[in-house]
C-alpha cells in the first residue's frame, strides 16, 4: 500500500480570528475524509503559525484515530504572518520517504514577519519538492496572495482564491478535501500521469 503525507499549514495571525471556528470545522472535515480512506497509508501533519518564532505542530501522526476534535481545537489565532518561516519549518517535518505529499497552505494575508527564511529559500524548496512529486496547494484571499504563491512556484491549477469571510473559509475547506481526494486517486490510479497533481483546483465550482 502506498504512503502519503498530508501537510497542512494554517495561518493563525490575528486577522483570522473571526474565521477560527470555520478553520477548525474545515480541519474536522479533512480528518473525517482521511479516516474514511482505506486506499493509502497516511501520515498527517497539521501546523499553525503567526509571528516569527511562533510555529506550532498541532498533530504529527500516522494513526487516523488520533485526528480528533481536540486537535482541531488547538488552532487559535495570535499575531502577525511569518509565512516563509512556517513553510520552511513545515516542509522540514516531512523527513521520511513517501509516495506522495499533499501540501495545503491556507492564509488570509501576505508574508510580513519571517526572519529565518526568505523568498529565494521558499522558491528553491517548492521547486525541489515539486520535482519529487509533491502536490503543493495554496488558498489565499487576494489576487496579490495568489500572485505571490505563483512567484514561489506553486502551479496556477493548485491556487484557490476564497472570500475573506466565514463563508469563504467554509468553501475553501471543502475544496481542500476535494483536492486531497483527487491527489489520493492519482496516487492509487494505474496511470498516475492521467491527471496531473498540479491541477487539483481546476474546473471546480
Amino acid at each position: 500500500m502506498k504512503k502519503i503525507c498530508n501537510l497542512i499549514i494554517l495561518d493563525a495571525s490575528g486577522s483570522m480570528s473571526d474565521k477560527a471556528v470555520e478553520v477548525r470545522s474545515g480541519l474536522m472535515n479533512l480528518f473525517e475524509d482521511i479516516q474514511e480512506s482505506d486506499k493509502l497509508k497516511q501520515r498527517t501533519i497539521v501546523c499553525d503559525f503567526s509571528s516569527a518564532g511562533d510555529f506550532n505542530v498541532l498533530i504529527n501522526t500516522k494513526k487516523a484515530d488520533k485526528l480528533t476534535l481536540d486537535v482541531a481545537n488547538e488552532y487559535h489565532t495570535r499575531d502577525m504572518t511569518a509565512l516563509y518561516d512556517a513553510i520552511g519549518k513545515a516542509f522540514a517535518l516531512v523527513d521520511k520517504k513517501f509516495d506522495g505529499v499533499f501540501v495545503n497552505i491556507m492564509t488570509d494575508g501576505l508574508e510580513n514577519n519571517s526572519v529565518e527564511f526568505r523568498l529565494k529559500d521558499i522558491q528553491s524548496l517548492i521547486r525541489k519538492k515539486r520535482k519529487k512529486g509533491w502536490a503543493i496547494t495554496f488558498m489565499g484571499t487576494t489576487e496579490d496572495a495568489l500572485k505571490e504563491a505563483g512567484h514561489w512556484g506553486v502551479s496556477k491549477g493548485n491556487m484557490l482564491k476564497y472570500m475573506d469571510s466565514v463563508k469563504g473559509v467554509e468553501t475553501a475547506s471543502k475544496r481542500r478535501v476535494t483536492a486531497h481526494r483527487m491527489y489520493c486517486d492519482i496516487l492509487t490510479s494505474e496511470d498516475p500521469t492521467a491527471r496531473g497533481s498540479d491541477r487539483l483546483f481546476e474546473d471546480k465550482d
